[in-house]
C-alpha cells in the first residue's frame, strides 16, 4: 500500500469512527428526548395509538395557554376531509382539506399568541421557517400529530432553536388547501413573545 493510499485509508477510518460516534450520540439523544416526552403520557404504552381526545387531555402537561392567547384545543376542533387531487401511476393522490369551525374562522388574519414547541425544518441554530405544535418533537423525521395541531411558522427574524416551550406572537392564516404539505395553519411574521 502506498503512503498516499495508507493516509487516505487512515482518514477514511477516522471519518467512519466520527460518523458512527455521531450516529450513536444522535440515537442516544433521540432516545432520551423521547423518554422525557413519553414519561408525560401516563399509562400509555409506547406502541399505542393515541387518540385526539387523549392528546387534548394531556395538553396542560406540556403547554400553557398564554393570557389572551389561543389554546391548542381550539385549533384541534378543525376536522380534515380527504379529497382526491390527482393521479400518479394509476393511484389516487389524496390530500387533506380543513373544515374550519366558526371559532377558528374568527382567528383568520388575527395576531395570535400561542405557546408550543419548535420542530425545525433546517439544520441550523436559527430557524426562519419551522413547524410549531403543543408537544415536544419525539422523531426527527415528522411530527406525530395531525395537521389540526400543527402551525407552519414563518418568523419575522430567524429564531434560535430550543427544546423548551416558547410563546410566539404572529398573524394566523388559515390555509383552505395545501396539497403539497397539508398545512391547515400558518403564522406569519412570528416573533418570540417575552411577558
Amino acid at each position: 500500500m502506498s503512503q498516499n493510499n495508507f493516509q487516505a485509508f487512515k482518514l477514511f477510518r477516522l471519518d467512519t469512527r466520527i460518523c458512527i460516534g455521531a450516529l450513536i450520540f444522535c440515537a442516544c439523544a433521540l432516545f432520551c428526548l423521547s423518554a422525557v416526552a413519553l414519561e408525560e403520557w401516563e399509562n400509555v404504552p409506547v406502541d399505542a395509538e393515541v387518540s385526539l381526545e387523549t392528546m387534548i387531555e394531556s395538553l396542560p402537561k406540556f403547554v400553557k395557554t398564554p393570557e389572551g392567547g389561543v389554546a391548542w384545543e381550539v385549533l384541534a376542533k378543525t376536522e380534515g376531509k380527504e379529497v382526491i387531487t390527482g393521479q400518479f401511476e394509476d393511484n389516487d393522490v389524496i390530500s387533506v382539506r380543513p373544515v374550519f369551525p366558526d371559532e377558528v374562522k374568527a382567528l383568520d388574519g388575527q395576531t395570535v399568541l400561542m405557546q408550543g414547541y419548535m420542530f425545525p425544518l433546517e439544520q441550523a441554530e436559527k430557524q426562519g421557517r419551522f413547524l410549531f405544535g403543543p408537544f415536544p418533537a419525539s422523531c426527527p423525521y415528522h411530527y406525530h400529530v395531525g395537521p389540526n395541531m400543527v402551525v407552519e411558522v414563518q418568523a419575522k427574524y430567524p429564531i434560535v432553536f430550543s427544546f423548551d416551550p416558547m410563546t410566539l406572537s404572529g398573524r394566523l392564516e388559515l390555509v383552505p388547501a395545501d396539497d403539497e404539505f397539508n398545512v391547515f395553519y400558518r403564522m406569519k411574521d412570528a416573533v418570540v413573545h417575552k411577558p
